[in-house]
């Protein structure tokens, strides 16, 4: 039988014969049952663990065995584990006087008396119960004394307890009749002492819902932080002196209670850097009265936040006492932070450490602010850092040593990652990568917490993969990560749900797009069997890859239930649909035109722009770029721009240059610097007879610009000037003209950013 909450089941590595129900009280294993073999799959991975022999069915019967004070919710959520999985009666009992009648016996509890554990070895044969790790827990199923079979789960603390219970439910084996227990033994504990997320983004919260959503997954997925931080809350940043609404108090409360249920630290952030005076003992007492409103309906976490912020002192009272100090920002923050932490942190027992993210916060090196900043603030505040860049492609140990004797101080890591509020019209969905295994205390890290998405439900599956890393980071493996989520937020679904993963994976971290990686040979082999005049072989292999993306949309919203997650990716499913649709529809063309059946090309031709027409449309993307020179060259023929030498005035940066313009890549871009007279310019290689031009723009395009031909690349001729564009995707057409080098002139720019351009891309005349 199923359990509904577990996240990677072990899997069934043979074929079984239906079983029959025992009757209660008996264990009964068959020859052919002793013979099995069954794969085990944990997730995190668990620092060690091994199948100590083929294991035992689940008896309907069992005895549970507990001790004073064993953690609650880890006896909650191992009697759940029994209910789901058809055990009809529990025997409970205390270790001071253990009821041993029922076969099956689970021992549950932190077991650091010396009697409690002289006990469970005689009574189990289980020799090793030293748990020494915070959070950390050890496993055991095996064949006892007097034939009976005995669990136990053993933590070095309540955290440690509940997180076998999670490991425990995994290890269910769902089969016909009674379900199965592995032997194994298991000892576990995590990597980063701080493991969690952190509601940071900008846009519209998270609902009430979701984070009560979020809260069990993290317990689920041994995670055990959250910060409370919406930059669009309200009461949180601009609004942060005014004390919330009663009934944001009490919701907040009932978060807390959740958090605590799921061994989750709630964190309650402010962002007051906006407005606050840092001298003012008014704001000081604001943000003690916010602060003891938390704590009153049981958050016991704080933080400080004084992230994305003009550092300039506003108020005179702030100039007159900070202003001739060497960096005056730095020192009016650090008044403020200490004197919260001496005025409310260390006058609550109980507290946990304040925590803050400093102004500079991302930068690679130090800056005067960051030296003043380490030299004033209280060693004991705990000072977050998103690795070097807001969205950091990599965070190393270097980089965290390095980060560390600057700030001095420890590091939580603020990972940006799958956060998308920087761009809403996307989903990053692929796993976590490109952070060091060694992230530890050794070198200054003592954990991280991710930023995920506007999106909360469609978060967890990138969030699964971080919860990975954060636990074992050594044994973290980014691509069976991500199999491992998906068949968890999947079941059954599993195969559709990876097809739209793979189409919504690359992103700042990663450069891959296994949905157009997979397309891309089949078209390239497609167009040269079209010029080749053999066309038919490789047209139905990619027919069918587009029927496949096609169908996804259909096959996720019939086969899962989760109307949260089906609700949040619903646009990207309808383009992902229309992509699907239009790609047919761009191979039929092809081929009626090869056949030359003009009418049923002309026909496919309609649908094909009307299905792009669609596309553009909806302005979620999704991560095909290959798609976008496939429909171009079905329609207009071969871009004679792809793969060219481009040459631009100039580069933002030294990783947005010009050649990306020409890549034929959609998701991959050229930009210039901030200034209305730059061009980006394309050698064709050699004359060509060209009338269209596509300029695909990212959100910097040009309001006003030209397109320049020349055969020699000296005398330049106006073929095309645009006075009023809205960006997008430009087509521009123009009477035939013979021309080997193509130009885009900026005239004068949308944005305070330069241009910047997806693709440039030009065509001759098509047949």
């Amino acid at each position: 039988m199923a359990i509904g909450k577990s996240f990677a089941k072990a899997a069934l590595s043979v074929s079984l014969a239906a079983g029959l129900v025992l009757p209660l009280g008996v264990q009964s294993t068959s020859a052919q049952e002793t013979s099995m073999s069954y794969a085990v799959s944990v997730s995190p991975i668990p620092k060690f663990m091994e199948q100590t022999g083929k294991g035992f069915p689940l008896n309907p019967k069992v005895g549970l065995v507990t001790e004073d004070g064993t953690d609650p919710s880890a006896i909650e959520e191992l009697k759940q584990a029994f209910k789901a999985a058809g055990v009809k009666k529990i025997i409970e009992s205390n270790m001071k006087n253990p009821d041993l009648q029922a076969p099956m016996i689970f021992w549950l509890g932190e077991f650091s008396d010396a009697a409690e554990v002289k006990t469970i070895k005689e009574k189990t044969g289980i020799t090793d119960l030293n748990v020494t790790s915070k959070d950390g827990y050890i496993l055991t199923s095996k064949q006892g004394k007097e034939a009976k079979k005995h669990i136990v789960i053993s933590g070095k603390d309540g955290a440690g307890t509940f997180y076998g219970t999670q490991t425990f439910k995994q290890l269910i084996i769902e089969r016909q009749g009674t379900d199965w227990i592995p032997e194994v033994e298991i000892k576990d504990y995590p990597t980063m002492p701080i493991r969690g997320a952190i509601e940071g983004f900008y846009g519209k919260p998270w609902s009430h819902e979701d984070r009560l959503s979020q809260l069990e997954f993290y317990g689920e997925h041994k995670m055990n932080s959250f910060i409370y931080a919406p930059k669009d809350d309200p009461y949180h940043r601009e609004k942060w002196r005014e004390p919330y609404p009663q009934e944001k108090i009490a919701e907040i409360g009932e978060l807390v209670k959740a958090a605590h249920k799921n061994h989750v630290t709630f964190t309650f952030a402010i962002s007051p850097g906006n407005t606050i005076t840092y001298s003012s003992d008014q704001d000081l007492q604001a943000l003690i009265n916010k602060a003891q409103a938390m704590w009153d309906v049981g958050v016991r976490s704080f933080a400080l936040y004084l992230d994305d912020i003009d550092p300039n002192l506003r108020s005179p009272e702030d100039r007159a006492k900070f202003g001739s100090d060497v960096n005056p920002p730095a020192a009016a923050q650090a008044y403020l932070l200490n004197r919260f932490n001496d005025q409310f942190i260390k006058t609550h027992p109980g507290a946990e450490r304040l925590i803050t993210v400093p102004t500079d916060y991302y930068q690679a090196g130090t800056t005067p602010y960051r030296t003043r900043f380490a030299q004033l603030v209280q060693p004991d505040v705990v000072v977050q850092w998103t690795g070097i860049g807001v969205v950091a492609p990599t965070i190393t140990t270097a980089d965290a040593d390095k980060i560390h004797d600057i700030f001095k101080h420890d590091l939580l890591i603020w990972d940006n990652y799958p956060v998308n509020d920087f761009n809403r019209n996307r989903l990053f969905l692929g796993p976590l990568v490109g952070r060091d295994a060694g992230l530890t205390p050794d070198h200054g890290v003592i954990g991280l917490t991710a930023n995920p998405m506007n999106e909360a439900e469609t978060s967890k599956i990138p969030l699964f993969t971080v919860a990975d890393y954060m636990w074992n980071p050594r044994a973290y493996d980014p691509a069976d990560s991500l199999e491992r989520s998906l068949k968890e937020f999947g079941g059954t679904a599993y195969e559709p749900l990876k097809t739209f993963v793979d189409s919504s994976y690359s992103s700042n971290l990663n450069g891959s797009e296994p949905v157009s990686e997979k397309l891309k040979p089949l078209i390239e082999q497609f167009w040269a069997a079209y010029d080749a005049k053999n066309v038919q072989p490789t047209a139905d292999a990619l027919l069918s890859e587009f029927l496949k993306i096609k169908n996804t949309s259909a096959q996720l919203r019939g086969m899962m239930g989760n109307k949260n997650f089906l609700d949040e990716v619903d646009p990207y499913l309808k383009k992902l649909e229309l992509y699907g649709s239009a790609g047919e529809e761009a191979v039929k063309m092809a081929l009626a035109e090869q056949a030359n059946d003009a009418q049923a090309a002309a026909e496919q031709r309609a649908l094909l722009k009307n299905s792009l027409k669609e596309i553009g449309n909806i302005p979620q993307n999704l991560s095909l770029g290959v798609l976008s020179a496939f429909f171009d060259r079905a329609i207009n023929g071969v871009n004679l721009a792809e793969g060219k030498i481009a040459t631009a005035s100039s580069s933002e940066v030294d990783w947005l240059t010009q050649d990306l313009a020409v890549d034929g890549n959609d998701n991959t871009r050229w930009a210039s610097l901030y200034t209305d007279n730059q061009w980006l310019m394309v050698d064709l290689g050699q004359v060509y007879s060209i009338n269209k031009v596509i300029l695909s723009w990212e959100a910097a395009y040009g309001k006003q610009y030209k397109i320049q031909v020349s055969k020699d690349g000296s005398q330049w001729t106006d073929v095309y000037t645009e006075l009023n564009s809205n960006g997008g995707i430009n087509e521009i057409e123009f009477p035939s003209t013979e021309a080997r080098y193509v130009k885009m002139q900026g005239i004068k720019r949308a944005t305070s950013w330069g241009y910047s351009i997806y693709e440039f891309k030009v065509f001759n005349v098509h047949n």
